[in-house]
């Protein structure tokens, strides 16, 4: 697994990683740039090979974005 976890961190380079237990699963939470939908494969499917794991994607934004999309929904408000 040590392996497997390091070859991963050196391929998928995230911007953060953090390993933890949670529901009694081991749990990675991995903070990684997906510029398109179409890459998610490249980042999940080798956890499913390897582990059969459950793999999540959740979109996030940094301040910068946000402060780019602010407007945008607000200006549909109202």
């Amino acid at each position: 697994m040590a392996k497997f976890i390091e070859h991963t961190l050196s391929d998928l380079k995230p911007e953060a990683a953090y390993f933890t237990a949670e529901k009694g699963q081991r749990t990675a939470y991995l903070f990684v740039d997906i510029k398109d939908s179409s890459d998610m494969p490249h980042f999940g499917e080798r956890f499913f090979l390897a582990f059969n794991a459950a793999v999540d994607f959740v979109p996030v934004m940094n301040a910068e974005e946000l402060k780019k999309g602010l407007p945008k929904a607000l200006a549909g408000i109202g």
